[in-house]
């Protein structure tokens, strides 16, 4: 099992272009596309499979998360049957998840009798 916090330094690690290496975007709807969300960038949106590849876990473990049932489930868009992913919601999402855990950890470890 992975820990949030191993899950966050990965997505930290992972690569981003830098601002001058943008491509130009040509197409109408991409050039509408940004001006409606400028932040949001065509390699941020990413499928289950990316996802888990970036994160180094199994697929399964991706689609696990996006159930209603799943305690606190990973950001995600809905667009009929796929699944979409925004990269930074996911980096913010494991950052609260990390510091939930440690919470956790604290808390847990406070409850223990110590003999």
């Amino acid at each position: 099992m992975h820990s949030m916090r191993d899950l966050l330094d990965r997505a930290r690690a992972w690569p981003r272009r830098a601002l001058g290496d943008q491509p130009e975007i040509t197409d109408r709807v991409s050039l509408h596309f940004s001006h409606i969300s400028p932040g949001l960038k065509s390699e941020d949106i990413l499928t289950p499979e990316e996802v888990a590849a970036r994160l180094k876990v199994p697929e399964s473990w991706v689609y696990e998360k996006t159930r209603a049932r799943c305690r606190n489930p990973i950001p995600c868009m809905r667009l009929g049957r796929y699944i979409r992913f925004d990269w930074q919601n996911i980096i913010k999402w494991l950052s609260t998840e990390s510091q939930q855990e440690a919470a956790r950890t604290s808390s847990a470890a406070k409850r223990k009798p110590v003999h």
